[in-house]
């Protein structure tokens, strides 16, 4: 355990994290000195105790006692190299976070994965405090973790966790920890594919037999590290997920019915359909996985076929704007890149796609399956040409710019088709070409339609 008292910090990267770790160390340390690369992030820090120094520069870079990262800071940032040359201890906010609250009575679920982890963690917190428990949201899904510190005991915290706040853990032990899938993302961050995984890997690398993992093993890539777990000599109990298979021990789905499978007692939980209005395959894998982790904490059955119909989804995941007996309006900015968006494609037929943005590198044959789902392709952002060059051959394509002509077009092709149609804005994209990110994106796309349906 790190001892903060009267020590010397470093704080790279000032965003909410950045800030999450200031405000936690002043109670200790006795001095902090802070960076961002970004001026315009430099000039929100207002704390008067808090030292604004390009960290590349301190004389003897040794004077740190720990170099504090915010998630996003690319690993080969040079103030990260310095530290490492330098053996200056290296944390980010989910170890500190550990650190702090692991010697009360608190109970840990953390969830990553490429896709799917923020409908997990928002599901699993919604029945926890449905039923009364005392559950606490944060981490990547918007509130920094440090914020969450609390000297109250008995506390649920479900934590989202990202490939970046992972890429630094080395002490977090979650009572049980999630993997939902795995698919390649963010790989110019973490400089491959297979640096991407080993960063979600690491989730569980402390867990012993007091502890549960729970994998979706229908993911390729996710049943490679459950079997690399399930080989440990140390290993946490495994809850293996699948929507193809039966297991022992799990919970699964047969002809829409769901099961509790734990400890072989094979019980009938409820129809998948009252049980939630989710809609995708995959959403029905978050589902299985959410219930195996609460009943894992305690939650009756009847709890769950009573709080899990509530919950409605999040914001800018296959959200559904607008319907009637001839058109759907469906806001899935979440979609980032080709997996995600494959994801929602098969949720639809009859499909009038408004995508594009800043890509990711993975390509765009990908969705080449879900072609003949597609009616009419408009394009937007700087990939907007790339997309029409593509997918022309195979379905009207056109660039479109931007979100409010994509819609017109898009609308207007509807009124050509005698069928039920569903106009899907799935970009498959990042927004950082027009957009701050996916929920501004979003936000744009829903206050377009409601200007529509005036």
């Amino acid at each position: 355990m790190f001892n903060y008292k009267n020590k010397i910090i470093g704080v790279l990267g000032l965003g909410l994290s950045g800030k999450s770790a200031i405000k936690f160390f002043k109670n200790f340390s006795k001095k902090i000195i802070a960076w961002d690369d970004k001026e315009i992030v430099r000039k929100s820090i207002l704390d008067n105790n808090v030292e604004i120094l390009d960290l590349k520069l301190i004389n003897n870079f040794k004077m740190l006692d720990l170099l504090f990262v915010s998630p996003g800071v690319k690993p080969s940032h040079p103030v990260i190299k310095l530290a490492k040359n330098n053996k200056v201890q290296i944390t980010g906010d989910l170890d500190v976070f550990w650190q702090e609250q692991s010697n009360k009575k608190n109970k840990f679920i953390v969830i990553t994965g490429s896709n799917g982890k923020s409908t997990v963690t928002s599901l699993i917190h919604h029945l926890l405090v449905s039923s009364n428990k005392p559950s606490n949201i944060g981490g990547n899904i918007g509130i920094p973790v440090l914020n969450l510190i609390s000297e109250k005991t008995d506390n649920y915290y479900v934590i989202e966790a990202s490939s970046f706040q992972l890429e630094l853990v080395k002490t977090i032990k979650p009572n049980i920890s999630i993997l939902t899938n795995l698919s390649p993302d963010h790989l110019d961050w973490h400089g491959s594919y297979k640096k991407y995984i080993n960063s979600k890997e690491s989730l569980f690398l402390n867990q012993n037999n007091n502890d549960l993992a729970i994998i979706n093993i229908d993911n390729d890539e996710c049943y490679k590290v459950y079997k690399k777990i399930n080989n440990r000599k140390i290993k946490p109990k495994i809850i293996k997920i699948s929507i193809n298979k039966k297991f022992n021990n799990t919970i699964y789905i047969d002809k829409e019915k769901v099961y509790d499978n734990l400890n072989n007692k094979n019980k009938f939980i409820g129809n998948i359909k009252d049980l939630t209005s989710l809609i995708g395959v995959h959403n029905i894998e978050n589902i299985l996985i959410a219930i195996a982790a609460v009943i894992y904490l305690g939650l009756s059955h009847k709890k769950i076929k009573k709080y899990l119909p509530a919950f409605r989804g999040l914001p800018h995941r296959l959200e559904v704007i607008y319907k009637n007996s001839n058109i759907a309006f469906i806001n899935d900015s979440k979609s980032t890149n080709m997996v995600a968006c494959k994801v929602a494609l098969n949720c639809f037929d009859n499909i009038i796609w408004i995508a594009g943005g800043r890509r990711k590198g993975d390509k765009l044959e990908y969705l080449k399956s879900n072609i003949n789902s597609i009616k009419a392709g408009y394009f937007i952002g700087e990939s907007a040409d790339e997309f029409v060059n593509y997918f022309k051959n195979y379905f009207l394509s056109k660039n479109s710019s931007n979100i409010k002509d994509a819609l017109i077009d898009a609308v207007e092709y509807s009124k050509t088709l005698n069928f039920y149609t569903a106009i899907l804005f799935s970009p498959a994209c990042s927004s950082f070409d027009q957009f701050e990110d996916y929920e501004e994106r979003g936000k744009k796309f829903i206050e377009e339609v409601n200007e529509y349906l005036k």
